[in-house]
């Protein structure tokens, strides 16, 4: 049989959800296509594929007739190996006043969706990058973005201000950013995108660099696609308060390794076995919300629990540096932000409240944000220049992401772009953030905006 390739991952996506999002004519298309230098100061950012790129946005909104309602968002990126990334962010159709007449003043009554959707029910996860409940764009770590998952979406607002939603899906598309490269000829694993972790490729036995030959067992298109979500979503609203919970089963959004390894009898070459798995996880959570004009508010929680938890191998984490341990996470926050056509502003905070030990539990994935706050400011002049800076900083690992950009509009058509990348990492090194260090740039772009 076929194995599972990146090809099919987008074969389905557009097969569920392009069609029904182009069944009208064209209402409202905006994007771009442009480019990016991140090598402004060449001390800076001369990492293979972060020195440069081009990327391409493409954007299509539809509200019309018959209560029809379409959208379509895309996005592709390719660095300076070669490497192209895409994300298909949504692309669904909907139908409003299905069972129910819908109100677009108060947005009552029901709606249904089909395709690929982003579920607006954690702005922790959303606001954080922790990818727990969507999948995430994740071109780079900086803004790793938000992408839908494909399914089959109800929404149903009474006039009281009560809100019931469902989602469900029998298909599922893991994250594909970043990828790795399998070379099943050499057994190897490497990775053109700067932002990804392969295996170490050699280790060192009796003070000798030993090669680590690689060996992928991929699972079959059916173990993969065809595994379920199911989720619902219950909350109440006003014009200015709101408050919900909700719970979801359903893949996570980047698959697992199983590895084994065994060592050559001369001791001359290691062999890693990788099974990539693919579990599931229930994601539940809760918030409350405050809005008033421009001004939004918000604290709340999310959990996830693994419905599997794999041993720790020891052996094999030691060779390769490959971790397959899981724990169950759970998250608090809140949020306050002020943004309009003139400027923006906010600050965002989170703390990791399950149980984690840096030095003695070797989980799969380290948490992105242990206890960090983020504070952003956007500011618009005379609608051709704008500044931006963004910073977040982890009180307990010291970890600090820096973004500060300033653009200048040449023309309707044409956006630059200057800018600066930042990453600190802890010294010891024991961080999510510290392989990624060296992913500094300065950079200097240009955009042309349709």
């Amino acid at each position: 049989m076929a194995t599972f390739t990146k090809k099919h991952l987008l074969s389905l996506c557009l097969c569920t959800a392009v069609n029904a999002a182009f069944a009208a004519n064209s209402d409202i298309i905006q994007g771009y296509i442009g480019g990016s230098s991140n090598q402004i100061n060449q001390d800076i950012g001369d990492v293979p594929g972060n020195r440069y790129y081009g990327d391409l946005n493409f954007s299509y909104f539809k509200d019309g007739a018959y209560e029809l309602e379409r959208k379509f968002d895309f996005s592709a990126l390719v660095n300076d190996q070669s490497l192209t990334m895409w994300s298909l962010q949504e692309a669904y159709a909907a139908k409003n006043g299905l069972f129910k007449s819908y109100n677009h003043v108060d947005k009552t009554g029901d709606q249904l969706k089909v395709g690929r959707q982003n579920l607006k029910w954690a702005p922790i996860d959303h606001a954080w990058g922790l990818g727990k409940l969507n999948n995430r764009k994740n071109f780079d770590g900086f803004d790793p973005g938000q992408e839908g998952l494909t399914g089959v979406g109800y929404e149903n607002k009474s006039s009281s201000g009560f809100i019931w939603k469902v989602f469900g899906s029998p298909f599922y598309a893991p994250e594909m950013n970043p990828s790795l490269d399998i070379n099943k000829s050499d057994s190897t694993i490497t990775s053109r995108n700067p932002w990804a972790n392969p295996p170490a490729a050699t280790t060192n036995i009796d003070g000798n660099e030993t090669p680590i030959q690689y060996i992928v067992d991929y699972p079959q298109i059916s173990d993969v696609i065809y595994k379920y979500t199911i989720g619902a979503d219950f909350g109440w609203e006003n014009k200015n308060w709101a408050a919900n919970g909700y719970f979801i089963r359903k893949p996570e959004n980047q698959p697992s390794s199983n590895v084994e390894v065994a060592l050559a009898e001369d001791a001359a070459s290691v062999k890693a076995f990788v099974k990539p798995e693919f579990y599931y996880h229930d994601v539940f959570g809760g918030n409350i919300k405050y809005r008033n004009a421009d001004l939004e508010m918000y604290v709340g929680g999310i959990g996830i629990f693994p419905n599997t938890f794999p041993d720790g191998n020891q052996v094999a984490t030691t060779y390769t540096e490959i971790k397959t341990e899981k724990k169950r996470e759970s998250y608090l926050g809140g949020g306050i932000s002020r943004e309009n056509d003139k400027f923006g502003m906010g600050f965002n905070y989170i703390a990791r409240v399950s149980s984690f030990d840096r030095d003695l539990d070797s989980l799969s994935q380290d948490p992105r944000w242990n206890q960090a706050v983020n504070v952003f400011l956007s500011r618009n002049f005379k609608r051709k220049y704008r500044l931006s800076g963004d910073v977040k900083y982890d009180m307990l690992t010291t970890d600090r992401l820096v973004m500060l950009r300033a653009g200048y509009k040449v023309s309707k058509e044409l956006l630059m772009t200057l800018g600066v990348n930042m990453i600190g990492t802890p010294t010891n090194g024991k961080s999510y953030w510290s392989p990624y260090t060296n992913n500094d740039s300065v950079f200097a772009g240009l955009r042309y905006i349709f």
